[in-house]
Parts: structure tokens; sequence; C-alpha cells
């Protein structure tokens, strides 16, 4: 069994570091935001493309993301 069929066997796969951006909507307006995923796992996204499958997408934040909120809403309010 490939490490491929292995993850998507397994249904949960930990994607590792991701890295958003923010992108306009051109002529419509507003904001949209895309995730880049690593192409260290081109094989597994190569694979679910193929096989044309829908996935949810959960994000995580590490420890310590709720106090750099505290601080920057610190700043801000002194400003």
């Amino acid at each position: 069994m490939s490490l491929a069929e292995q993850l998507l066997k397994a249904k949960l796969i930990d994607v590792g570091e991701i890295r958003i951006s923010r992108t306009s909507l051109g002529k419509k307006g507003g904001e949209r935001y895309v995730i880049y995923l690593p192409l260290a796992r081109c094989y597994l996204w190569r694979q679910l493309r193929e096989l044309n499958v829908k996935v949810r997408v959960y994000i995580e934040l590490p420890e310590g993301v709720g106090d750099l909120v505290k601080a920057k809403n610190k700043a801000t309010a002194t400003r």
C-alpha cells in the first residue's frame, strides 16, 4: 500500500505548515483568502485531484496566538 493510499485511508491528514494569502475578487469587489499547501505533499494533492475528492479544511492555531491578538489589540487601543 502506498503512502498516499495510507493517508487517504486515515481520512485525517496533517498537511503541516501552510501559508494564507489575501487577494481581491477583482471587479466584484471584496476579498478572498487562498491557502497554499506545502509542495512536499504534491503526490497526495495530485491523487486527491485525480480522484475528484472533496475535502474539508480545519485550521489549528498554534499555542500563543491568543497572546498575540491581545498584544495587538492593546497596542492599537493605546494609539
